[in-house]
């Protein structure tokens, strides 16, 4: 049966300042890197049939170093990206707690857009439509995936099949990795095996 793990990208500057990344090309820091490397380490004796990966630039780094020690060919998808954050690229979270878009985030993911940006709706739909190819190509294989913290929520909230207003729930640290599984109770079914293993997580 096939098995997805999904992982978050490695930590940026802009995550620990809280500027907001979208899809800007923000690289991994030094701790990033690190979490990348140890991930690495600890999934070297998984077999992995496919590495699928967003095209933004931390997760690609991220891509790199989990491909680097099995030669497995890094497959870019631009569905995987991170949400479109529009207008405001650049801006601080800290500065936006005011905004109705902000507010409303998860309560209203079908119709809460940032200016000039996405819904997680259509994040989602996206997401899910790039799994859906990938694992239709790589059949009972196991397919590494590496993107970001809102498309993680929306993606294992398609495949779990829980509401797309109860993503909240779920928390991805980075360079954290989520694996799930496929039900025997049919195409299409998925339980989860873990959600968000990373180095936070595992010293608690």
């Amino acid at each position: 049966m096939p098995t997805l793990l999904l992982v978050r990208h490695g930590e940026t500057d802009w995550n620990r300042s809280g500027q907001i990344m979208g899809q800007h090309p923000v690289p991994l820091n030094e701790r990033g890197r690190r979490q990348a490397s140890d991930l690495a380490l600890r999934l070297r004796d998984q077999p992995i049939g496919a590495l699928y990966s967003s095209p933004v630039a931390r997760a690609i780094q991220t891509a790199e170093f989990l491909a680097a020690s099995r030669e497995l060919v890094i497959r870019e998808d631009p569905r995987l990206r991170e949400i479109e954050v529009g207008d405001w690229a650049g801006r601080f979270w800290r500065d936006l707690d005011h905004e109705p878009v902000r507010r409303y985030w998860y309560a209203r993911p079908n119709d809460a857009r940032f200016p000039g940006g996405e819904t997680l709706a259509e994040v989602q739909a996206r997401a899910a439509a790039a799994m859906t190819d990938a694992l239709f190509e790589r059949d009972r294989e196991t397919v590494l995936v590496v993107t970001h913290g809102d498309v993680l929520r929306a993606l294992v909230a398609h495949l779990l099949g829980l509401p797309l207003t109860a993503i909240h729930v779920f928390r991805f640290d980075h360079a954290s990795l989520t694996r799930l599984e496929s039900s025997p109770g049919g195409p299409g079914q998925w339980t989860a095996a873990c959600i968000n293993l990373s180095e936070q997580t595992s010293r608690h």
